[in-house]
């Protein structure tokens, strides 16, 4: 049976099929035979609709980068929780595919027109405040987008958008429940005040030996020694590597002439256009006859500025005569930058097409800018040069580094071979705070079996811009107890915080029975050497008094029994807080502006419509069918 199957596959219709499928993979790749039989794989599906796994795959790494521009310079992509981070860029694309459908079974859209008007006023597409094409064109070239791609995106958030603040400009208070929320938000109270300072007992207190010794037994826990291993390290720094480097005259002489040789030619184009738009007003053909009629227009003898201020279609160079002002390759379409580019001076295209519509384009002047003389770069020359050289020693003794240490067994072949000292620390632990080994790339491998138990040399591992090492694990220290004799004087401390605290808090006690029992809060702070303050109308957002004392004396109930509105409590690590409420006045909505009281409305009124979206939401995620794969 081999030898038949061998023989017909030696057949023309099997090479063929064979050849066949060969131009398929090559073409399209394997997904083009597997994905045409199965389908795109998905991970998940919402009513039926699945979420493809390659958009989730974007959708994942767009939220990767967005978190690392956040970080910054020093963004660290091991920082970031991959389960996490997967998980809930999948529940976002779950819940925007619901309020898609939704929108979809709404029939909500958003007009076309209401788009530009927004994009028209972004202010990064703005130069003087007004709007450009030219600067719209490079923003969106810059951020990876098509202006069609960017468009559509925000075509998306508006029609997505249009539930929310629906319910959200639905809701609304009524007068009486918004004065309610004033009379409690604008409330202001009265009251006294003292705190008992446990740092004024402190030498009051004494901790025998025999105590100091039970406590320690009770919490031997919290003296423990963490674990840590002794480290060899192999540290390259590239700012140690540009000490002695000396940079060539006649590089940088090479290199000014190669820049020079390439600036000759280089030019910005002062240009304007006129055009007429493609889209659900205006058919290809339709357009290209109204281009063309203009186009007849300027040849009869009219002005172009004239014209371009009239009937094209591009609002934001429309008022200026078509002007779009001057600048180099790169910053326009393909087709419309060819076309500029080989126009002479004065001179107007015939039609062009781009993904706008069709454009007439004038060439209103070539600039060209003059090349600096060699000693005004010099300077900037060679430190360019400078920095080259350094780079590249870098990155060639990183990877050597990296290769020697790898196959080594210890770390003396790399320090003989790239002239780096070997250096040593004792005791690093998670909570070192050396900057080399309190880095979080170090911390994640500096227990590992491969290292504590292997005994072998780390990866390269790149701490910083310019920084890298390798170290190798010397002894491993288990986690251990400190001894009593090492930690004596932190336990008396510590016991001695506690006893001041209690003592504190047994002065503040005494004081409050005072109180209830009829004494004055004054006459009783002056006998024991505290400092009773008054505080009259005081509101919910004072930042001049205690955060913690506002907070407890804005819980205390109303009463006009002030010896029941008195109470104690712990403050500042140990510290003891007496308070006395004296008085409550209500918000009064007589003394707000009615457009204070307007703005209130409004943000109750958002608060509830907010609530009331969520809730909608989770109804809706409620009744879906999810299915995550």
């Amino acid at each position: 049976m081999l030898q038949d199957i061998r023989k017909n596959s030696q057949g023309t219709v099997a090479k063929l099929i064979v050849g066949l499928i060969v131009v398929v993979f090559a073409l399209f790749g394997v997904e083009s035979i597997v994905g045409g039989l199965s389908g795109e794989p998905e991970v998940a599906t919402v009513n039926g609709k699945g979420i493809t796994e390659s958009k989730f795959a974007r959708a994942v790494e767009g939220k990767r980068r967005q978190i690392l521009a956040q970080m910054g310079e020093r963004a660290d992509p091991d920082l970031i929780d991959e389960g996490l981070l997967r998980s809930s860029v999948l529940e976002g694309m779950i819940t925007e595919e619901i309020l898609v459908q939704d929108a979809e079974e709404k029939g909500l859209f958003v007009a076309d027109a209401a788009v530009d008007d927004y994009i028209r006023g972004v202010e990064q597409f703005k130069i003087d405040g007004v709007f450009s094409n030219e600067r719209m064109q490079m923003v969106l070239r810059n951020a990876g987008l098509t202006l069609k791609a960017y468009r559509d995106s925000l075509k998306s958030q508006f029609v997505l958008n249009q539930t929310r603040s629906g319910l959200i400009a639905s809701a609304f208070v009524l007068g009486d429940e918004r004065d309610e929320v004033v009379a409690l938000d604008r409330q202001q109270r009265s009251f006294g005040v003292a705190t008992v300072f446990k740092r004024d007992y402190l030498d009051a207190v004494t901790v025998s030996d025999e105590e100091i010794s039970v406590y320690y037994e009770k919490n031997k826990d919290s003296y423990q020694k963490p674990k840590s291993v002794d480290v060899s390290y192999i540290e390259l720094n590239k700012s140690d590597l540009g000490k002695s480097l000396e940079v060539d005259e006649a590089e940088v002489q090479s290199l000014y002439d190669t820049e020079r040789a390439e600036f000759v030619g280089e030019e910005e184009r002062v240009a304007a256009h006129i055009l007429i738009k493609i889209d659900e007003n205006s058919t290809d053909e339709q357009a290209l006859t109204k281009i063309k009629e203009i186009e007849v227009r300027i040849k009869s003898g009219e002005e172009f500025s004239v014209l371009a201020k009239e009937l094209s279609e591009d609002e934001g160079s429309s008022q200026n005569g078509g002007d779009l002002g001057r600048s180099g390759k790169g910053v326009y379409v393909s087709d419309f930058e060819d076309a500029l580019f080989a126009l002479n001076v004065g001179q107007i295209s015939a039609p062009v097409k781009t993904e706008f519509g069709y454009h007439l384009i004038k060439l209103a002047g070539i600039e060209a800018n003059e090349f600096p003389a060699f000693d005004e770069m010099r300077a900037g020359l060679e430190e360019r040069l400078r920095q080259e050289a350094i780079d590249q020693l870098y990155v060639e003794k990183s990877e050597m580094l990296a290769d020697i240490s790898y196959s080594s067994p210890d770390l003396a072949e790399s320090s003989d071979e790239l002239s780096l000292d070997i250096q040593q620390l004792a005791g690093v632990s998670l909570d070192t705070k050396n900057a080399l080994f309190s880095n979080a790339k170090v911390r994640k491998v500096l227990f590992s079996d491969d290292l504590v138990v292997g005994q072998n040399n780390s990866e390269l591992i790149e701490v910083g811009d310019g920084q890298s090492l390798v170290f190798r694990v010397d002894a491993y220290n288990e986690a251990s107890v400190l001894p009593l004799v090492a930690v004596k004087g932190l336990v008396r401390n510590t016991l001695k915080g506690i006893k001041s605290s209690g003592f504190a808090e047994s002065v503040g006690q005494e004081f409050i029975a005072r109180v209830v029992a009829g004494e004055e809060p004054k006459e009783i702070s002056d006998d024991m050497g505290l400092n009773w303050r008054q505080h009259k109308d005081i509101k919910r957002d004072n930042i001049m008094v205690n955060r913690e004392v506002i907070t407890r004396i804005f819980a205390l109930e109303k009463t006009d029994v002030l010896t029941e509105s008195i109470i104690g409590f712990d403050v500042l690590d140990g510290d003891y807080a007496i308070v006395r409420l004296d008085g409550v006045v209500s918000g009064d909505t007589e003394n707000t502006t009615s457009l204070e009281l307007h703005s209130i409305s409004n943000m109750l009124g958002d608060g509830l419509g907010a609530a009331d979206y969520r809730n909608y939401q989770s109804a809706m995620a409620e009744s879906a069918e999810i299915e995550r794969q």
